[in-house]
């Protein structure tokens, strides 16, 4: 969220640019230089075109969907009216595309007879007119075809923006109350995936509908010079058509079932990325990675039906091509007629544009249809999903802030969650109360309007801020996270960073307050982010302010210091809602409601008069801790706990540069087979194609015997020599029988190699890649946003899934055609070799200019769609924070300015790209203009079959040539998807190496000795020396203010970052150890409890190795008996509260029955009646273990045998709570004389 920074520029040159300019894509000239020099960064994107803008498009398919949104297709009727005209006019170009396909046979042919030995003194000037002729349809040709493409292109990019902007604004309005209903996963599909499927649609529809219009004429055209075999045609049209579609609505099926796989296995990797340092003390790399392939299988055995019935679909087109040109000839035959060179030029000139559409248009077009009529139904389905709207509350005037409730009743899945609730406060402190699941948080979430009561009365009348119980942190600088959308005001910022305690952490980051926040914050300390996120909702100015608990995860002196400053002095004037554990405050505040399961138990109004705070924040000033140990050397020492981005760039990856190395393509390979696979899958395609080759071959002699036997017809001599040409048509025939089988048995044979070479590279890439990420270092989470990570899984393996194998089949066909053509074309004159040559150089030199510019912009394509992702996870994470301090405006701002970057770099892509594939279109005409005119001027003994096979080679080859180097750039610059998947295959792995000791640990002993930890490999510790011992059944705490160093002592301990000195365990230096096994062997609880989407069972046993008996003795030792049958439902649906999220922790701890134990401040956020019952479980089930308690509540670590106090990486405190506090002098007695408000019973 930086808006505060304004990057300026250049204008588009397409904008300014003259109409020849734009139809030939002269305006990239700049961009092309450019790349050539040097390689391209984000700096030279262009301003976005207005036409693509987010917010204009977002505005526009907003206003549809409301006219709209009652329609059972809302959604293809709004594309419809929002593109569909323009996309009809548009398509007028490829009228002329029609043209070129139905007059190219008429011209061939009457070229052919114009050649012909008897005709050709009289008719030379018909020679050249025609050939010109078929020059200008090619010219004319290239320009329309190619600015259709671009056109169609703009319009995708304008379909994905509008539909992303529209989401992301819905999102925006969503009450929290139904976020459960929304999948992070779904979203990130959406805009990646199913968007994705309009990339082709535009393209091949109109290839779809031009190709019917082409198959009626050619049809019609046919019938007219070769009158009744045509039906062949006709008879094959009526059936293939119809199995094509049917084909294609099976897709659409199977394409929904694989993106709702997808939306579940990207839903469940962003779950375990958010809770992976907890995942990594649970050790359930194995477990996740178990889950996520059984999700991933179901998408690939999805996926790749859809593949089998495209290449079905293809396939069905070949066979059928060739197999109707074969009925049609041996029909003409069979029919007493004699087969000239100009009635089979006509036919296979005919039948070139009938190949392409049975085996390219039709399926392509129902394939790419059926895609995005699935994408379209899974759009409407979410937009209805975020239909819902919070309302606003209601302003007030100043001082008259005021909540009145009047028998509020809440309901939520049949179950009440407020009953008859009913309370009237105005300004003043009011502190909400109450046991775990007595409806403090619904109550807040109530007041925000986030749930509307089934019954009673509601008035908010008020601005209203909000701090949530657990800290939200957007991915942007500490500073705007506080400002939030605000107007920066330095007095009111300076006096919140002073009431909330910040200006100390502030000097000890190396960016102070412009530190580039990570995902949920995992570069800062719990507590830095609690005073971050309290320090956002009081630097809001607003009536009313609602605070969730947000002091519980403060050391006590900290906590004391904001709630005498910021709470009860800073906010004194306001109407301020606080809920809190700790019963201490209540002397404090001005009103006291107590909960109780929904119900009010008690409410009281501890002053008969208007707050006067004066005395009791004069009596909590003399208890305020003098901080004499926080002295300036102190803080110059202190660091943070993951060190920061010297960068500010949110999202910022590291990009490669350059060509995509030869080793990602040898990678790619080994992945999908080896060598041994490749050679039989190519061995495949040259059979393949010498079958097309000889196929053509033969026709051409067939040509040639036809114009004899028409000779000796004509001359009425019945000799041998006609014999022999009859015998030769009938072999020739045979062998033409022959090679249309192998045609159609080759290409179905190579299918299927082609799709299990696929298969098997998808699969190894996705497992290595999650394998890789699932066992990375920690550091590489600390330095990696969520949404960098999930653009790979997502639309990065999408590339690898759906847009690699397609090209790399039609680039390796292309290429046996071409040499096909080649061949063919040289044997009818040698001296056609010399333009081939050049032709070739031409690609080539075209190619390397091409790349240097194409491929950073494809890069940049990929890297500036993270931030989208990014944006979506936040926002999500913190919907209700965005939406209380009315952040929508600038979240959607922010959001839009990103998409307008990807939708620069996209442009750009598409520019280039298409400037590229013109240029190589135009030598390509040159090419055949060449040939035509080499027959044409040296036409002397040419024989009129061998200029038909030439021309028609010719024009085959030059398109396929040119659509070869498309698709090999299409390859390259897709292989940078691949080269980024592939780099997740080659992250550096935690090391698992070690010994595995049967039996170990008897928990006897463990041991810190000169313990140092620094992640930057600088010489700044985050722990300094660190030497103490834990005896056998131990029970230690580790206390200490924020960042202190109390998480990096267990870190040290699970190995989560490299440490100098020794630990050991039962004197075992756990180094020694096998890391999983060292994991395994100790249980933790994290302060943030770790649940997976998925059912209760699988987050109390995730390696389902135990009985389900045990599972129940385990709830039953937790108190949670009532959730014993509920193991198989999911998590979500439980609506579970942080203390019993806790005690299903402990639930798992107890299955795992291990030594050593470590809980890590898990009683914050916790009532006393939960904190109590937690402290039980842990007396009566673990006394036999040795525990370590980090804790902010002193309360919980007082029946510690030995306390550990800890300031700035180090121990300065150590001994039994009794001695510890006979040190009056000491940190730990003056932290106990500060926290008397939380030891208060």
């Amino acid at each position: 969220m930086d808006s505060e920074k304004k990057t300026t520029r250049r204008t588009n040159p397409r904008k300014n640019a003259s109409i020849l300019s734009k139809i030939t894509f002269w305006y990239t000239i700049d961009l092309f230089k450019k790349g050539f020099k040097r390689e391209l960064e984000e700096q030279d994107l262009y301003e976005v075109l207005p036409e693509f803008e987010s917010c204009s498009l977002g505005d526009q398919v907003e206003r549809e969907w409301e006219q709209q949104k009652q329609h059972k297709n809302a959604m293809f009727i709004i594309f419809w009216k929002m593109f569909g005209p323009y996309y009809c006019l548009l398509s007028l170009n490829m009228l002329f595309h029609i043209m070129f396909h139905v007059v190219r046979p008429m011209i061939m042919s009457k070229l052919v007879s114009l050649l012909a030995p008897n005709k050709k003194e009289s008719k030379t000037i018909d020679i050249y007119l025609y050939s010109a002729l078929l020059i200008l349809l090619l010219l004319i040709g290239l320009v329309c075809r190619h600015n259709f493409f671009f056109l169609a292109e703009n319009l995708i990019i304008k379909i994905r923006t509008a539909i992303s902007t529209l989401v992301y604004r819905k999102l925006l309005r969503l009450p929290a109350s139904r976020l459960r209903y929304v999948s992070f996963g779904n979203i990130t599909n959406l805009i990646t995936r199913d968007v994705a499927a309009f990339d082709q649609f535009f393209l091949n529809l109109s290839y779809g509908w031009t190709g019917l219009i082409i198959i009626v004429i050619t049809c019609c055209n046919m019938y007219e010079n070769i009158g009744f075999p045509t039906v062949m045609v006709i008879v094959v049209v009526v059936i293939l058509i119809p199995a094509q579609v049917s084909i294609g609505i099976w897709i659409s099926s199977l394409k929904k079932s694989t993106c709702d796989a997808a939306d579940k296995r990207i839903a469940i990797i962003q779950d375990v990325l958010s809770n992976m340092r907890s995942a990594k003390m649970y050790v359930w790399e194995t477990y996740v990675e178990r889950r996520i392939t059984a999700v991933r299988e179901k998408e690939t055995s999805f996926y790749f039906k859809v593949v089998v019935a495209l290449f079905s679909s293809i396939v069905i087109g070949i066979a059928a091509a060739n197999v109707t040109l074969y009925l049609v000839l041996m029909m003409y035959i069979w029919l007493g007629q004699q087969l000239s060179s100009q009635i089979i030029y006509f036919i296979t000139g005919a039948f070139t544009s009938l190949i392409f559409n049975f085996s390219v248009a039709t399926p392509y077009t129902t394939f790419y249809a059926a895609q995005v009529t699935a994408a379209v139904k899974r759009m409407q389905a979410l937009v209805q999903k975020l239909e819902i709207q919070s309302e606003p509350t209601k302003p007030c005037k100043e001082g008259d802030a005021r909540i009145n409730l009047k028998n509020v009743t809440l309901s939520a899945d049949d179950k009440v969650i407020l009953d008859n609730v009913s309370f009237d406060i105005d300004r003043g402190l009011t502190l909400v109360t109450g046991p775990a699941s007595s409806g403090k948080s619904f109550l807040l979430m109530t007041l925000l309007k986030e749930f509307n009561p089934s019954k009673g009365d509601l008035l908010v009348e008020g601005n209203t801020s909000y701090a949530s119980q657990e800290p939200w942190l957007f991915p942007s600088t500490i500073k705007q996270n506080i400002l939030f959308g605000s107007k920066y005001n330095y007095k009111r910022y300076q006096d919140v960073i002073k009431v909330c305690d910040l200006q100390y952490d502030f000097d000890l980051l190396e960016n102070g307050d412009s530190t580039v926040v990570a995902d949920r914050g995992i570069n800062l300390s719990k507590g830095q982010q609690s005073r971050i996120n309290l320090a956002r909702a009081v630097y809001k100015e607003s009536d009313i302010y609602l605070l969730d608990d947000c002091l519980s995860s403060l050391d006590p002196l900290v906590e004391t210091f904001i709630f005498k400053n910021c709470i009860l002095n800073f906010l004194r004037n306001k109407l301020v809602i606080l809920v809190s554990h700790n019963t201490g405050l209540m002397s404090y505040a001005t009103t006291v409601l107590t909960l109780r399961n929904g119900s009010v138990q008690s409410f009281m109004n501890t002053f008969s008069r208007k707050v006067d705070c004066s005395t009791e924040i004069t009596n909590l000033k003399r208890k305020m801790w003098s901080r004499e140990f926080e002295t300036a050397d102190d803080c110059s020492d202190e660091k943070k706990l993951i060190p920061t981005k010297k960068t500010n760039k949110i999202y910022a990856e590291n990009k490669n540069v350059g060509p995509v190395n030869f080793k990602i393509y040898q990678k790619l390979l080994n992945l999908g087979g080896g060598t041994y696979f490749l050679l039989i899958i190519l061995f495949l395609y040259i059979i393949n194609q010498l079958s097309v080759s000889y196929k053509d071959k033969l026709v051409g002699e067939w040509a040639n015997v036809g114009d004899q036997i028409s000779q000796v017809n004509k001359s009425a001599v019945n000799t041998s020599h006609y014999s022999l040409l009859i015998q030769k048509r009938n072999d020739l025939t045979m062998k033409f029988t022959i090679t249309v089988v192998g045609i159609c048995l080759s290409a179905i044979i190579r299918g299927i190699a082609l799709f299990l070479f696929f298969k098997t590279v998808s699969v190894n890439i996705h497992n290595k890649m999650l394998k890789n990420i699932l066992n990375a270092s920690i550091i590489f989470f600390d330095c990696n946003f969520i949404g960098n990570i999930v653009n790979r899984f997502s639309k990065d393996l999408v590339t690898v899934d759906e847009s690699i194998p397609f090209p790399i089949h039609h680039l390796t066909a292309i290429i046996f055609e071409t040499a096909g053509s080649l061949v063919i074309i040289v044997s009818t004159n040698v001296t056609l070799l010399i333009p081939v040559l050049l032709l070739l150089i031409s690609f080539s030199l075209l190619r390397h200019v091409y790349l240097k510019t194409g491929r950073p912009l494809k890069r940049l394509d990929a890297s500036t769609r993270s931030p989208i992702i990014g944006y979506l996870n936040a926002t999500l994470e913190g919907l209700l924070s965005v939406k209380v301090f009315g952040a929508e405006k600038i979240l959607k701002e922010e959001f839009e300015k990103h998409h307008n970057l990807y939708n620069s770099a996209s442009f750009s892509h598409s520019s280039c790209l298409k400037a590229f594939v013109f240029a190589a279109d135009l030598c390509v005409t040159i090419f055949v203009a060449v040939v035509i005119f080499q027959f044409v001027i040296f036409s002397e003994g040419v024989l009129p079959a061998d200029f038909g096979l030439a021309i028609s080679q010719a024009l085959i080859m030059g398109t396929e040539l040119n659509f070869a180097l498309y698709k090999v750039v299409e390859l390259e610059t897709q292989m940078t998807a691949v080269e980024r998947a592939i780099e997740y295959t080659t992250i550096k792995k935690e090391t698992n190496a070690g010994v595995q000791i049967e039996n170990w640990p008897k928990a006897t002993e463990i041991k810190y000795e000169n313990v140092c930890l620094s992640l930057d490999n600088s010489k700044t510790y985050l722990l300094k020396n660190i030497n103490f011992c834990i005896k056998s059944q131990e029970k230690i705490g580790i206390v200490g203010r924020t960042g202190a160093g109390k998480s990096s002592v267990v870190a040290a301990l699970f190995r989560l970052y490299e440490y100098e000195g020794k630990i050991t365990i039962d004197n075992t230096d756990i180094k020694t150890l096998s890391l999983s096994f060292l994991r395994s062997r100790m249980s933790i609880i994290p302060q943030d409890p770790i649940l997976l989407d998925g059912t209760l069972r699988d987050n109390i046993d995730p390696g389902r190795k135990h009985k389900e008996e045990e599972i129940w003795r385990a709830l039953e030792a937790v108190k949670f008996q009532e959730l014993m049958r509920m193991l198989d439902i999911n998590i979500k649906e439980l609506n579970l509260t942080c203390g019993q999220k806790q005690l299903i922790c402990l639930a798992r701890v107890l299955l795992s029955n291990n030594k050593i134990l470590v809980l890590d401040e898990i009683v914050e956020g916790v009532d006393s009646e939960t904190e109590k019952l937690i402290s039980d479980i842990i007396n009566a089930n673990f006394s036999s273990c040795i525990i370590i308690k980090i804790a902010h509540n002193l309360k919980f670590v007082m029946d510690c045998h030995k306390i550990l106090v800890m300031y700035n990486g180090e121990i300065v405190e150590c001994g039994g709570p009794n001695s510890l506090l006979k040190n009056k002098t000491g940190l730990f007695y003056k932290m106990v004389l500060n926290s008397n408000i939380r030891m208060v019973t």
